[in-house]
């Protein structure tokens, strides 16, 4: 099965990620597909924004400057939208030849781990959805800890995710509910949970 995996700024989609990996699990990490897409999409880039985001590393080699492409297009939702619109079918289509590629292994499940998963339509390709939420004290706490932007950007990133919520797909997948609140032992024994019941469901044929 393929294994949607999503939630909210700092909920613990990555820790989620890691226990099932424990389990040998593969996670397909889009949101490092999309640091590969900038350098994959460079030409498209530098047009849409200028030529000054791209940079030469020691190797020589053209890449594009993360931070600079940030500075201009978080601050403008239009210009984020076009980024999207230029990475984001690359980043669609890596990931189908990714979860083809470990179908064609063999492997029983793969996890698809996006924090915009229904926005990329990433939900069409998945067997079921499993949402990780955490109270948003929590979340603003671990934001603190992990990422160390200081309040007003934190603030900021999440707000701007106020609106992400598990929700049908078009296929009619289950969606699981997975509250990690308190830690990674309890978090392990919920994905267990969860898991054993998507296993249980795809051996019913439901």
């Amino acid at each position: 099965m393929i294994i949607g995996l999503t939630g909210k700024y700092c909920a613990g989609k990555n820790a989620a990620a890691a226990v099932f990996e424990e389990k040998g699990i593969p996670s397909i990490d889009v949101d490092k597909l999309g640091h590969r897409a900038l350098d994959a999409r460079i030409e498209e880039i530098a047009e849409a924004f200028g030529p000054e985001v791209v940079v030469t590393d020691k190797n020589g080699k053209r890449t594009v400057d993360r931070k600079a492409l940030g500075s201009i297009v978080f601050s403008d939702p239009q210009k984020l939208f076009r980024l999207e619109k230029i990475s984001h079918p690359w980043m669609k289509a890596e990931t189908a030849r990714l979860t083809a590629g470990y179908k064609a292994e063999g492997r029983r499940h793969v996890v698809v781990n996006a924090a915009i998963l229904y926005r990329m339509e990433l939900d069409k390709l998945c067997d079921c959805v499993i949402w990780i939420e955490a109270p948003l004290v929590t979340r603003f706490r671990r934001a603190l800890k992990r990422d160390s932007a200081g309040i007003a950007a934190v603030i900021k990133r999440i707000y701007t995710q106020r609106q992400l919520k598990p929700k049908p797909s078009e296929n009619s997948v289950d969606i699981y509910r997975v509250e990690n609140r308190t830690g990674i032992s309890p978090l392990r024994l919920k994905i267990e949970h969860v898991l054993n019941e998507i296993e249980q469901k795809g051996s019913d044929g439901r």
